[in-house]
C-alpha cells in the first residue's frame, strides 16, 4: 500500500469537513426550529423552546405539572397553548412569555402551586439574546425523530378519543398510597415565606402584562379532598386569595367533582383533566365569545 503524502490527507480532511459543513448548514436552513431533546428539566427545555419558536398564541395557560395535564388536543378554544412545567412554577413561564415582542390577547394563570419562585437557568436561557438556528446535527435529527414518533393525534382523532374517555366510567385505580405520600410533603412544611414573595412577583409580573395590553385571569385546579386541605395547599389558597380578591379576577371552572380522580392525589388523571379543559373551554367561551 502506498503511504498518503501530507498532501493528500489534507485534501481528503478538507473534503470531510467540508461535507460535515454542509451536512449541518442543510439540517440548520431546513428545520431551524428543531426542539430540544426531551430529557432535561422533566421537558421544561422542550415546552419552552416550542413557545418560542411558534407564533405567539391567543390564549396561553401557564402553569405547573398540574397545568401541563391539560392536553391542548381537547382544547375547542382556538389558538390555545398551554405551558405547563413539571417540578416548576407558572412564574418562569411568564417571565419567557415577557421576553417575546408580542403578548397573547388572554393569559391564564395557575394559582395553585407558588411555593416554588422562577428557575434563573430557563429564564436566562430564553430571554436572552436570540439562540443560534444552527443546530447540532445529531441533536436535530433525534428531535426531529422525536417528533414525528410523538405528534399529536389531528383534531377528530382528539374528539373522537374525548368521547371515548367520556363515555366510560371515572376510574377505580386506587392510589392511596400515592395520596399519602403526597399529604405528608404538603404538610412537611411551612410556605407561606415562599408563597408570599413568590405572589408578590406574580402580582408584578400580572402588572406588566397588562400594561402590554394583555388581559390576565387567574385559575384553580381541583386536588383531591384530602389534598386540599393540606398546610401548602391551605397556605397558598389563603395567601393568593388575599392578594386578589377581585372575583372578576378569576376564572370560574365549573365542573362535577364526583367524576374527577386523581391518579396521585395531585395531578387529575386524564378522564378528569378533559373535563376539567372542557369547563375552562365553556369559561372561556362566555369571556371570548365562541370559537
Amino acid at each position: 500500500m502506498n503511504p498518503i503524502s501530507p498532501q493528500n490527507w489534507f485534501l481528503k480532511c478538507s473534503i470531510a469537513a467540508g461535507l460535515s459543513l454542509l451536512v449541518y448548514a442543510a439540517i440548520a436552513i431546513a428545520v431551524p426550529k428543531a426542539p430540544p431533546l426531551p430529557t432535561n428539566r422533566d421537558g421544561a427545555l422542550t415546552v419552552l423552546d416550542r413557545y418560542m419558536q411558534e407564533p405567539v398564541p391567543g390564549v396561553l395557560l401557564v402553569g405547573s405539572s398540574l397545568t401541563a395535564r391539560l392536553n391542548e388536543v381537547y382544547f375547542d378554544t382556538p389558538d390555545l397553548r398551554v405551558i405547563g412545567l413539571a417540578g416548576g412554577s407558572p412564574i418562569t413561564a411568564l417571565e419567557v412569555a415577557l421576553a417575546r415582542n408580542r403578548l397573547p390577547k388572554t393569559i391564564l394563570i395557575e394559582m395553585n402551586i407558588l411555593g416554588r419562585g422562577e428557575d434563573p437557568v430557563l429564564v436566562q436561557k430564553f430571554s436572552g439574546a436570540a439562540t443560534s438556528t444552527w443546530p447540532r446535527p445529531i441533536r436535530s435529527a433525534i428531535a426531529i425523530y422525536e417528533r414525528w414518533l410523538h405528534a399529536p393525534p389531528d383534531r377528530r382523532q382528539a374528539k373522537a378519543d374525548a368521547a371515548a374517555l367520556l363515555q366510560g366510567p371515572p376510574s377505580d385505580f386506587d392510589g392511596r398510597i400515592y395520596a399519602d405520600r403526597a399529604l405528608h410533603q404538603s404538610n412537611a412544611e411551612d410556605p407561606t415565606v415562599a408563597v408570599r414573595t413568590n405572589v408578590t412577583r406574580m402580582e408584578q409580573l400580572i402588572a406588566a402584562i397588562e400594561k402590554r395590553g394583555a388581559r390576565v385571569l387567574l385559575y384553580e385546579l381541583p386536588y383531591s379532598e384530602r389534598l386540599e386541605g393540606s398546610r401548602s395547599a391551605r397556605t397558598t389558597r389563603e395567601i393568593v386569595h388575599s392578594k386578589f380578591s377581585d372575583p372578576d379576577r378569576w376564572l370560574h371552572i365549573d365542573f362535577t367533582r364526583s367524576e374527577l380522580r386523581w391518579a396521585d392525589g395531585v395531578h387529575l388523571d386524564e378522564r378528569s383533566a378533559l373535563i376539567v379543559v372542557q369547563s375552562i373551554d365553556r369559561a372561556l367561551s362566555s369571556l371570548l365569545g365562541p370559537a
